[in-house]
């Protein structure tokens, strides 16, 4: 249709456009844009690994926790026995209580109790206060939870 050895004659709509210069300078971009990626995509998966790892320590957290509270109310459960027995003496004192059921293994309760002499009237009332600490520890995750009690005789 129209003789290629002669480009002018080429209507204006046709003619063939070079861009030597500006494809010699965007030489290596595809690289810096590849690199620009990566680098957000890199970015990205650390912040998401690291909220990951943070939520999984909250909630090792949250579990221990529960088991804590749980051994310090079973610790004061324990200490009510030993106050208010179906026989005997009422007994009021420290004492360490160590778990080992499958639900409270790796956990400890720390109770202490104290009697007190309130005056209620004419008559004489005791008032206990127990006091329990209960100390749950896995691998290097160690937790507490206090309880206090008060019980009148």
């Amino acid at each position: 249709m129209y003789p290629k050895s002669h480009p002018e004659s080429y209507p204006e709509s046709r003619q063939p456009t070079y861009y030597p210069a500006t494809a010699f300078k965007q030489r290596g971009s595809a690289l810096v844009i590849a690199v620009f990626i990566i680098v957000v995509m890199l970015a990205v998966i650390l912040s998401l690994s690291r909220l990951l790892l943070s939520s999984s320590e909250s909630l090792v957290y949250e579990v221990q926790g529960s088991r804590a509270f749980f051994a310090a109310q079973s610790g004061l459960e324990l200490a009510l026995t030993r106050v208010f027995p179906l026989t005997g003496a009422a007994s009021c004192g420290a004492q360490s209580l160590n778990f080992s059921d499958d639900g409270l293994r790796g956990c400890r309760a720390e109770v202490s109790c104290q009697a007190l002499s309130l005056p209620a009237g004419n008559v004489a009332t005791v008032l206990y206060q127990l006091s329990s600490t209960g100390i749950c520890q896995a691998d290097n995750f160690v937790t507490s939870r206090e309880l206090v009690l008060e019980v009148r005789q």
